[in-house]
């Protein structure tokens, strides 16, 4: 009888071999097959000229380890009714059984060393065989039942047996024993050579050494940031700004907001002469003869280029300003930039913030809105999205608002003025002078939500009813000249707004086209009586009354 010592820390093909066979011949056993001879018995057997026996000799395990209980030999039958009797057929039949043995063995090693220290008794009669199948699938055998100290690692178990061992099988893939779970994963690309110097990096416990923002129109905006005031034509952005720009370099408050005190530098590239006249008004309206701490820009500066934005830096690092206007931002990179191309917006929003960057002022960009002022701000959807802040100017009749469109921190803010005109005369002026002055409405309630731009439904119902109203008045005028309420089929108003659409459409207005006109009209009449501005009644349209 042949000892072989099986190592589990030995990974050899030999004794691979060994121990795959060595399994392989237990769990024969223990279902109760006939095993068959290794091929290097049957070469033992056919070099000695005998006959090999049909029927193996049983394996023989025996270990210093743990010996099994009630038992005075060293050699151990192990127990034939692990598994239920079933019938296997052929080698393949063998393997299959192996495999699942080895899988059922996997689990009950695992459950095992998470059981008490004190398993049931019996279990001693199949330890020996988990043993020695867990050694020949890879597994850390446990302690046996009965050992008083299990040591840590196993001592080699001793396997008796007159085979040889047997060809090397295919080892079953298994899961591995314990994966751990939620692992981040570890870096799968190295550096490129030559990379030493990384990002400086900071702590919230570094912040309040670090730059802030500092409010320079509280609520609006702050120093620093780039700001876009737009609007549509005539509703008072250059007064306005005038107005915000005299309160920051005297640090009074604007618009009922606090500032914070600086100079200014005013870049006035659009009626530079209304400009002058502008600002003398507000001097004489503010009673000073003059308003300190603003430096005004009339050469060309265009902030597209480089070169420009330069001088433009040093100029503001001269006069210690804090806050810079380029008033139009149009006028600035006319023939320089495509206002409409997101690349050439923002490159320019780029440029401007380089300018923040170098002088630690705000820069503020003045700029106009397209045909539909709900659209914002007239070009790419750069001029929206790049700078910090933007700020809408617009009207609404007589009166005028500004209000905050987007803005970092603090509430949105709004608020209503008025365009008031003035009559001056400088002491070096022959005659007087005519201008215009922003007048905040500050007693009345700045409404919640401000008026929203007017849909093209509302404006063709608007230019309806002004043809209809034109059209009813001389209908209402007497052979003697005398004024009476006017009136006229539905069908006589369905041409005065056809011909009003058409001439609208004709100067080029947008969605006055014939496509839809003729529904647009009937949409238009209609709407205005069901707002109850015009009487529909049989037949015949009049104005209410």
């Amino acid at each position: 009888m042949s000892i072989h010592q099986v190592n589990p820390a030995d990974h050899s093909g030999a004794n691979r071999n060994l121990n795959n066979y060595v399994a392989k011949q237990v769990v024969a056993q223990a279902l109760g097959l006939n095993t068959k001879p290794s091929p290097m018995e049957n070469e033992q057997t056919e070099a000695a000229g005998t006959t090999p026996s049909q029927e193996a000799e049983p394996v023989l395990v025996s270990s210093t380890v743990a010996p099994a209980p009630e038992s005075e030999s060293e050699e151990v039958s192990l127990p034939t009714a692990s598994l239920p009797p079933r019938q296997y057929a052929g080698e393949a039949q063998l393997m299959a059984a192996i495999l699942d043995w080895q899988r059922n063995l996997r689990k009950e090693l695992e459950a095992d060393n998470l059981a008490t220290e004190h398993p049931p008794a019996g279990s001693d009669s199949n330890y020996m065989a988990k043993l020695v199948v867990a050694q020949a699938v890879g597994l850390q055998p446990e302690p046996s039942p009965k050992e008083a100290a299990p040591s840590l690692e196993a001592e080699p178990l001793l396997v008796s047996s007159m085979v040889a061992p047997a060809p090397e099988l295919e080892e079953a893939a298994l899961p591995p024993a314990s994966t751990p779970l939620l692992q981040l994963p570890a870096p799968t690309l190295p550096l490129p050579p030559g990379v030493t110097r990384g990002l400086p990096t900071h702590t919230s416990q570094d912040f309040r050494n670090l730059p802030r923002h500092v409010w320079l129109v509280r609520d609006v905006f702050h120093g620093g940031e780039v700001i876009i005031l737009w609007g549509e034509s005539q509703a008072g952005k250059t007064a306005l700004l005038l107005d915000m720009v005299a309160a920051i370099a005297s640090g009074s408050d604007w618009a009922g907001h606090p500032v914070t005190r600086t100079n200014v530098i005013y870049v006035a590239l659009e009626g530079q002469i209304g400009v002058r006249t502008r600002v003398q008004a507000l001097e004489h309206d503010r009673g000073v003869s003059h308003l300190e701490g603003i430096h005004y820009v009339f050469n060309p500066c265009n902030v597209v280029s480089e070169a420009d934005v330069n001088e433009l830096a040093l100029t503001a690092l001269k006069h210690d300003a804090k806050f810079i206007v380029i008033d139009t931002l149009s006028a600035s990179i006319a023939g320089m930039a495509e206002e409409n191309s997101n690349s050439a917006m923002a490159g320019m929003i780029a440029n401007v913030q380089r300018l923040t960057q170098m002088t630690g002022a705000a820069v503020l960009l003045v700029h106009h809105c397209g045909n539909d002022p709900k659209r914002g701000a007239r070009g790419a959807y750069a001029l929206h999205a790049n700078p910090d802040v933007s700020i809408e100017v617009g009207r609404s009749g007589e009166d005028r608002y500004w209000r905050l469109d987007k803005g970092r921190d603090g509430v949105p803010a709004s608020g209503w003025f008025k365009i008031e005109g003035v009559s001056f005369q400088p002491e070096h002026e022959t005659e007087p002078l005519k201008s215009i002055v922003v007048r905040h409405v500050e007693d009345a309630e700045a409404p919640a939500a401000l008026p929203s731009p007017k849909t093209k439904a509302q404006e063709r119902a608007d230019e309806a009813l002004k043809a209809i109203t034109l059209h009813l008045s001389i209908a209402g005028v007497g052979p003697d000249g005398e004024q009476s309420p006017g009136d006229a089929t539905y069908e006589a108003i369905n041409k005065v707004v056809a011909q009003a659409f058409k001439d609208k459409c004709d100067s080029g207005e947008e969605g006055y086209g014939s496509n839809h006109r003729a529904k647009n009209v009937r949409e238009a009449i209609q709407s205005l009586i069901d707002a109850g501005l015009l009487i529909l009644h049989e037949g015949k349209v009049r104005l209410p009354h």
